[in-house]
């Protein structure tokens, strides 16, 4: 009886967490939409600072629109983990995922401690990389 309990709760905050993900995901298309929507500043005449400043503002929108359209991606990711039964597990190496840590990044995959690792080997392959670039400059 106590398994169908905790079964049904389960279930119960799947469906929950998979509504919050899903009117987030939902709010993000509806703000690309809306951008998209949107008249695009020309650029064209002018003389050189209003069309510096076209073409910066269109840099920026499409910089927003690249990073929503990330966020996105790594909802569906989330979606998919919570109908996979993953949700809220690490994927490095399968502890839970604290409660805090999805409240504040609700597509998080990893815990906080494989996080860090993560950056950190990125960190340092980005230098590696940085100086082998250096180097053949030299």
């Amino acid at each position: 009886m106590a398994g169908k309990v905790t079964d049904v709760a389960r279930i119960g905050e799947h469906d929950r967490i998979r509504r919050l993900l899903t009117a987030e995901l939902d709010g993000i298309a509806d703000r690309l939409h809306r951008d998209a929507d949107a008249p695009i500043a020309g650029v064209a005449g002018g003389n050189f600072l209003d069309l510096a400043q076209g073409l910066e503002h269109q840099e920026q929108e499409h910089l927003v629109a690249s990073r929503l359209m990330e966020q996105a991606k790594r909802i569906q990711v989330a979606l998919t983990r919570v109908n996979n039964g993953e949700y809220g597990v690490c994927s490095e190496c399968g502890a839970p995922i604290p409660a805090k840590r999805l409240l504040a990044v609700p597509d998080a995959t990893t815990c906080v401690t494989c996080q860090g690792q993560l950056e950190h080997v990125g960190a340092a392959v980005r230098t590696r990389a940085d100086d082998g670039v250096e180097g053949e400059d030299a």
